[in-house]
């Protein structure tokens, strides 16, 4: 080492003149960087000596996930197709009343009003008769003459034919000299004035505007003393005679219900509807059968339209209330009858595609295939297996292989006490001594994690706790056969528990 170095020690220097020169070059250093220099090597070391002396973290096994859930037993049956649709009440025959022949009305039923019923062959409107009677006279007296003369006609032809024979003449005569072409044109006459006289009855008969069916009168369009023409609408009216009602349902509706294939002409099934509706805040249900469907489907929708017979819609054989043209009716369609399926609740079915069973007491999940669902059941083909137990609990996604616990008075492999029905949860409260209840995550596998909250205080209370109260916290005892546990009821809610 150069001999020449202030901070060599070779030539004795003492330690003292060592110090005095580091003294000397840290006062040279600007006195803001010493300052922050002093600043990072405390906090350096204080971070240093927090890590050496921090105390180990103590380990607990983390609480196994119960899912306590409803389950119904899985049973293949058969099941019939029902559609829920809804419609309005229209009239089988329904339109206008119109005058034929050109008057003023002078008469009118008093019946004859909105809402007004009427049997068939009712008078309902009388047009001024006098202009129709006198061309009735005038026909008839054209009619008498056109008669007359064809029968003088009829004489003088007779004549004529008597005397060629006469004359002897051995020949044919003529037609000319028989009165053929005279007796044809007499003819002729005759019934243009037959036509003329049934024309003018008929045109009197027209006056009197009759029902041609009993029904009712759904809007007036015409009143006492006004002048109407060929073709004035009178009223518009429809018959009591019988109902029906549209009901659209949609393609896959059509087509499950079995009605793709249904010709009335020539197939014999009977699909058969409910028909309901709310009355004075009484329910009331008509019967009614499907008669035909459209022939094309809407464009707007895509749904078509089933026409559906109402039987005695006016309760004339029942006690039920008569039904009001348009009035809103719910619907249920029966249709035709799937065999050999499962039938679960809607509430078991998870994004459209699966559903959770219980399996060897662990939550699984089990993709299906939907044959039909309905708004209380879904129907499955495939994907479940006898007496298998489907889960109808709400659960998430992340709970598949999570344990399972069943209700207490479900027998696996038995029979429930209602078939298909939800079992009920079990909500009796254990008879062992009550342990201390925790919050966990429901979702957390088990492993051991490190107790954060009792390894590092976290805030300037949690330093200040007394050994005390940290010593009454019960240490997990790793050479016991307990286990401690979380159930999730069905309200998504987690409790600890020790088995």
């Amino acid at each position: 080492m150069n001999s020449d170095d202030p901070l060599s020690l070779d030539d004795g220097q003492p330690r003292a003149g060592v110090l005095s020169t580091v003294k000397e070059i840290i006062w040279k250093i600007p006195r803001k960087v010493r300052i922050v220099a002093t600043i990072v090597g405390v906090t350096f070391i204080a971070v240093t000596l927090l890590n050496v002396f921090k105390p180990e973290a103590k380990k607990r096994p983390v609480p196994e996930t119960v899912v306590r859930v409803d389950v119904v037993q899985a049973q293949r049956s058969d099941y019939p197709i029902v559609v829920s649709a809804n419609g309005t009440i229209e009239a089988e025959t329904r339109g206008n009343l119109v005058a034929q022949i050109r008057g003023e009305i002078v008469g009118m039923a008093d019946n004859f009003k909105t809402g007004g019923s009427f049997q068939q062959g009712d008078v309902l409107i009388e047009i001024d008769t006098r202009d129709y009677q006198a061309d009735l006279s005038r026909a008839a007296a054209s009619l008498s003459q056109a008669d007359a003369a064809y029968r003088q006609e009829q004489a003088n032809a007779k004549q004529a034919r008597e005397d060629w024979q006469r004359l002897g003449n051995t020949s044919p005569a003529p037609d000319l000299v028989l009165r053929k072409p005279q007796l044809a044109a007499a003819q002729a006459q005759l019934d243009s004035a037959k036509a003329a006289y049934e024309t003018a009855q008929l045109n009197l008969n027209r006056t009197q505007i009759t029902a041609p069916y009993s029904g009712r009168i759904i809007r007036r369009d015409a009143v006492l003393g006004q002048y109407v023409g060929v073709g004035t609408p009178i009223a518009e009216v429809f018959s009591t005679d019988g109902v029906e009602v549209r009901l659209p349902i949609s393609q896959d509706e059509f087509t499950q219900l079995g009605l793709d294939q249904f010709n009335p002409a020539t197939d014999g099934r009977k699909f058969k509807v409910l028909l309901s509706a709310t009355i004075g805040g009484q329910q009331n249900n008509w019967n009614a059968e499907i008669t035909r469907t459209d022939s094309t489907f809407d464009l707007n929708t895509r749904q078509i339209d089933v026409i559906a017979k109402v039987q005695d819609p006016f309760g004339k054989e029942s006690s039920q209330p008569p039904l009001k043209i348009g009035q809103f009716v719910n619907a249920q369609i029966q249709g035709r009858t799937v065999e050999d399926v499962f039938v679960i609740p809607n509430k078991s079915i998870r994004e459209g595609t699966y559903t959770y069973t219980v399996r060897e007491e662990r939550l699984t999940k089990q993709n299906i295939d939907i044959v039909w669902q309905d708004d209380q059941n879904t129907l499955v083909r495939s994907g479940l297996s006898d007496n298998e137990l489907v889960v109808t609990t709400s659960l998430n996604s992340t709970l598949a292989g999570a344990k399972a616990k069943l209700p207490d008075n479900f027998a696996l492999g038995g029979a429930t006490a209602d078939e298909g029905a939800v079992m009920a949860a079990d909500t009796t409260s254990t008879e062992s001594e009550p342990a201390e209840m925790e919050s966990v995550e429901a979702e957390a596998a088990p492993a051991e994690v490190p107790d954060a909250a009792q390894a590092e205080p976290t805030d300037a209370g949690e330093k200040a706790a007394s050994p005390t109260e940290a010593d009454s916290t019960p240490e997990p005892n790793e050479s016991t056969s307990e286990l401690e546990t979380v159930e999730l009821n069905s309200d998504g809610q987690s409790s600890a528990a020790v088995q």
